[in-house]
């Protein structure tokens, strides 16, 4: 088998030196920075496009695999593209990057940043990276006008020691030429890829599945079509006897079902979770954690009128029932404010579930959490835990972003979220209560940083956060930082399955802004500012 250790552009020749690893106090260490020496030997930055939408993934020797895209040219047929291409990087248990140069996995233009792509972990450590690329450039360029408009997907899967195990260009799938959102879940040894297609004009596409094996082998002669609609609307979590639970969002609400590997009903009938429909083309409403007894938990979004909100939670048990009745309970067991930007968490230990949720009270801002057992009780009292609080009116407006919790070792658990301060600016705050609620840890990582697509993972030995820090930043680049919940750096490895991890990014794809800076849950009618995930900043009239 081939090895590939691709070497980036002349401008991205400041990668990761192979002496850095996690860091050994409270500030965080750069493992992939974004400046670069030009010709001219002058230092310069690359711009937030030089490490868009970065993607982690943990492996189950304790290794991380962190994925990212940037915005590079590429000369073909003598003619200079600029387009963007998706880059891999594997870093040991000591936070040590495993390749002098991160791995080009997709050596073809990829035509747009926001063409959805996917990063997880096979059961053997190695990394499996979804893309949707345009495989006709050689075809068809012809001018430096040339912009790529085909987006093909494929897969790959690409081991430890840098092998692409499944092909040099993946397992692709070449008559399909506009597909811009991919998206995979593995599942035992088995991958499940999930793609789409778009018509020519835009109006109407499908969207497909494809079980393969560990060894590259598709399970069926051609994928399967899911939905006649462009979405991928879809999230697959392990269930007991190798099942899966399998989520979608119809127009009858957001549902579950229970299938085998050839995607065959265990029940029934599926479950309708939430009545809601939410649209759009994933599923950002709905933050789905496996119970560890084969079932599921989930946080929702649920409108209560134009501008205010409610999280509700529901416990799905393995055989399809409803543990918190047929909508779920509140997190905030009142309807006096406005809450938004859902995350849970699961303790199998102690089978509670842990929310986090952002509510507005007026001009205060606060971070709450909810705690319940599996059966559906309370744990704190019905309007849930204040993690931290802000009153606006002394910060322009801007209160918190909200990142995650996860569960720890003897009822204990991390709560990560910003603090923000203004527009780009913010503190990462980490803070860890014992099963009493006592708070354990408070530590601040930062002053002034622009943290994006921020990934917390928590593990019983320590939490992880990854996040791209953004141009303007005293060291930009792809950022990691560890820290043992006891609040020390020197993190011991006990080699036990973590008990809960993050879903990667933040809970909000966007943030919405007045136009006076006030953090809002949604856009409002009128003028709004949208920040998106990859830090950009524009107007938006509702």
């Amino acid at each position: 088998m081939k090895k590939l250790y691709s070497l980036l552009l002349l401008a991205l020749a400041a990668a990761a030196p192979a002496h850095a690893q996690w860091n050994t106090n409270a500030t965080p260490v750069c493992i992939y920075s974004t400046t670069y020496v030009d010709e001219n030997g002058e230092t310069k930055q690359g711009g937030d496009y030089y490490a868009c939408t970065p993607m982690v993934a943990r492996t189950p020797d304790k290794k991380t695999w962190i994925s990212w895209k940037t915005w590079t040219n590429k000369t073909v047929n003598g003619v200079k593209a600029s387009a963007v291409r998706t880059y891999l990087q594997l870093l040991d248990r000591d936070g040590v990057p495993q390749f002098s140069e991160p791995i080009l996995v997709n050596d073809h233009i990829t035509p747009t940043w926001w063409s959805k792509y996917a990063l997880c972990v096979a059961s053997d450590g190695s990394a499996i990276v979804t893309v949707a690329d345009s495989r006709t450039e050689n075809e068809s360029i012809v001018s430096e006008e040339y912009v790529p408009s085909t987006f093909t997907p494929a897969i790959y899967k690409i081991d430890q020691e840098g092998n692409f195990l499944w092909g040099l260009d993946g397992i692709e799938y070449s008559d399909i030429t506009n597909s811009p959102y991919t998206n995979a879940f593995v599942i035992g040894d088995d991958t499940f890829f999930i793609f789409t297609n778009i018509s020519e004009d835009s109006t109407s596409g499908e969207t497909y599945i494809q079980r393969i094996d560990a060894d590259g082998v598709p399970a069926w002669d051609e994928p399967r079509k899911l939905s006649d609609k462009v979405y991928l609307q879809y999230k697959m979590i392990p269930s007991l006897d190798g099942d899966i639970l399998f989520f979608d969002d119809t127009p009858d609400g957001a549902r579950v079902q229970r299938v085998n590997h050839d995607l065959e009903l265990q029940w029934d009938e599926p479950v309708i979770y939430d009545e809601n429909s939410y649209g759009g083309y994933e599923m950002n409403h709905y933050r789905i954690v496996s119970d560890g007894n084969g079932g599921a938990c989930v946080a929702f979004v649920r409108p209560m009128g134009e501008f205010s909100h409610n999280i509700r939670v529901q416990h799905i048990n393995e055989d399809g029932s409803l543990g918190f009745g047929l909508s779920g309970l509140d997190a905030y067991n009142a309807e006096e404010y406005d809450h938004n930007y859902p995350s849970i968490a699961v303790n199998p230990e102690t089978q509670e579930i842990m929310v986090q949720f952002a509510s507005e009270i007026g001009s205060k801002g606060e971070v709450r959490h909810q705690k319940f057992t599996f059966e559906g009780d309370y744990l704190y009292d019905d309007k849930g835990f204040t993690v931290a609080s802000k009153d606006g009116s002394t910060s322009g407006g801007y209160y918190f972003g909200l990142t995650g919790v996860g569960a720890l070792s003897g009822g204990s658990w991390a709560a990560v979220y910003r603090d923000l301060a203004g527009f780009f600016q913010s503190s990462i705050i980490i803070r860890v209560y014992d099963k009493n609620g006592q708070r354990t840890l408070n530590r601040t990582i930062g002053r002034d940083l622009d943290p994006n697509d921020l990934t917390c993972i928590v593990e019983p030995e320590a939490i992880y956060l990854f996040y791209r820090e953004a141009s303007k930043a005293k060291n930009p680049g792809i950022t990691i930082f560890r820290i043992a919940p006891d609040g020390s750096y020197d993190v011991k490895y006990d080699d036990t399955e973590s008990i809960s991890s993050l879903p990667a990014g933040d809970s909000a794809a966007k943030q919405y802004f007045s136009l006076d800076g006030k953090l809002l849950p949604e856009p409002q009618r009128g003028l709004n500012l949208v920040r998106h995930a990859d830090g950009t900043v524009s107007k938006q009239l509702r």
